[in-house]
């Protein structure tokens, strides 16, 4: 639905209203066939990968800019941070953050500050992709950009899990998502997504963000339309492959139309 807001963040829209963001997840594949594709399947969030991957900025623009003309939410994946690269992200026209390796308050707290302007944070102005080239009514953008800009937390270490609950108290926190695979690492469980102890530790998490209604993504992976509503009945709000990668869908595509084929004679 249109609205007369200067910037809009739909997936934030969503959680704010109790209901369920489904995420995209992309790691290299910066092309408007994904934005258009992702856009007519009824995603809403695309997450774009920058821990793992490296990216040509003019592309990234590129990519952001279509993806917010097509009403998705694109939110950037990052591990290091720094007040420069946070404010040329986000001008660029990123409308939040996926925090890898979320930790610390204080880690937490300060990409906040350099995610909004004044006086929520020490952002700075510019007027480019984030704001469509132009800037009528600086106090206005200022105000409705602090709102709309999203950040998530990603837990993916047993620090993580200790510190999960003071984190996602902090004011400007706006859902949790999982690390299970480094998770399992940090815990000596390699490759063991979905051992006991694993899951154990992310549901710990998921029952502190439900109880104080915070958007979080379930434990274990939803495979089905029935798990799909047994987490919406729980109260879970983030959806989608979002461990997963543009990698993973070509290969279970392309894993389905060769099967009729490997049969064939040798």
């Amino acid at each position: 639905m249109k609205t007369n807001l200067l910037v809009e963040n739909k997936a934030k829209q969503l959680l704010r209203r109790g209901l369920p963001v489904v995420i995209f997840n992309v790691f290299e594949s910066l092309r408007p066939s994904v934005v258009k594709i992702v856009d007519q399947l009824g995603y809403d969030l695309l997450l774009i990968e920058t821990e793992h991957m490296q990216h040509n900025p003019e592309n990234l623009t590129n990519f952001l800019i279509m993806a917010r003309d097509h009403g998705l939410s694109p939110v950037i994946t990052i591990s290091d941070q720094s007040r420069g690269a946070i404010g040329r992200f986000l001008d660029a026209g990123a409308m939040g953050f996926c925090l890898s390796h979320a930790e610390t308050v204080e880690q937490v707290e300060q990409l906040i500050s350099w995610m909004k302007y004044p006086p929520e944070g020490i952002r700075a102005l510019a007027h480019g992709p984030n704001a469509d080239y132009r800037m009528d009514d600086a106090g206005r953008y200022c105000v409705e950009a602090n709102d709309a800009t999203m950040l998530l937390l990603k837990i993916e270490s047993q620090i993580g899990i200790e510190n999960a609950e003071a984190m996602m108290q902090v004011k400007g926190v706006d859902g949790i998502v999982f690390g299970p695979g480094d998770l399992a690492c940090d815990m000596n469980c390699h490759g063991e997504w979905e051992s006991p102890d694993v899951v154990a530790a992310m549901e710990n998490v998921v029952e502190k963000a439900l109880e104080k209604g915070i958007p979080i993504e379930a434990s274990l992976r939803v495979g089905d339309a029935a798990e799909y509503e047994r987490q919406r009945s729980r109260g879970i709000q983030l959806f989608g492959p979002a461990r997963a990668s543009e990698y993973d869908h070509l290969r279970m595509g392309a894993e389905l139309a060769i099967a009729p084929f490997r049969a064939r004679e040798k």
